[in-house]
């Protein structure tokens, strides 16, 4: 899994994405999927524990595995806060492995789409391996329907009243035939206007059809391959596959 967040990347996630907000209903869909599932579940992408922890107060067992080190101490920090417990692992999910075997995997928020493609099938292949028998994963995957290329966008967030978060973010290009686009984010840290640190990050996401997607699933062995469309409910970019091993 490619690294995207640093430090002040994930200070920006953590502040305009808390524990428990919910991304256009994902943390309710999610809860629903899980609500019958009495084994452990692995948060893939845990990021800073947006969905783990509202899950774990659900009485869902959940792991969580990350890249990203300055997201997993983020998410250390809220477990605390929230007086809950989890168990973290910073693994590479082309590498994955775990202590446990799972009755689900979850990777929400279409994080799965920075996975470059020549991974994706080794990835699949890992969260299989990790799955209990009659075992599901549930993957969100984003579409790039509302991406337009060559555009530019500015967000400032208030961090204190003399510190702020500026996110600068480019849309460089779409590929169609390649099936993936390309933003640069820019991460300024500002005291009294003047910057302090900046972090940019390249976001390549890869995207694919409804078809393509599930035909891998089955062709890897997964079973029971079904999708929904902004969390069955709504017009959306984004599409959840869920399936069985």
């Amino acid at each position: 899994m490619t690294k995207e967040y640093g430090e002040l990347s994930t200070t920006f996630y953590e502040l305009t994405k808390p524990v428990g907000y919910s991304i256009d209903g994902d943390i309710e869909y999610y809860s629903e999927k899980l609500a019958n599932v009495s084994g452990r579940v692995l948060e893939a992408g845990v990021g800073t524990g947006r969905m783990l922890i509202p899950l774990i107060k659900q009485s869902v067992k959940v792991d969580g595995v990350d890249l990203s080190p300055q997201m997993l101490k983020q998410c250390r920090v809220n477990l605390k806060k929230h007086q809950v417990e989890a168990m973290l692992f910073e693994q590479d999910l082309i590498h994955l492995s775990l202590p446990h075997k799972y009755d689900a995997i979850i990777m929400p928020a279409g994080s799965f789409c920075l996975l470059q493609k020549k991974m994706v099938a080794k990835v699949l292949k890992n969260f299989y391996n990790h799955l209990n028998p009659g075992g599901k994963i549930i993957i969100d995957l984003e579409m790039p329907i509302f991406l337009q290329a060559k555009t530019t966008t500015v967000q400032n967030l208030p961090v204190t009243e003399d510190v702020e978060i500026v996110l600068t973010c480019h849309s460089e290009k779409i590929e169609w035939l390649a099936q993936k686009t390309s933003c640069i984010n820019k991460y300024e840290l500002k005291e009294k206007e003047k910057v302090q640190k900046s972090e940019t990050s390249n976001f390549v996401l890869y995207w694919y059809g409804i078809e393509e997607f599930a035909m891998l699933l089955e062709l890897l062995g997964y079973k029971c391959v079904s999708h929904e469309i902004g969390y069955g409910h709504q017009q959306s970019d984004m599409i959840t596959y869920i399936a069985q091993a």
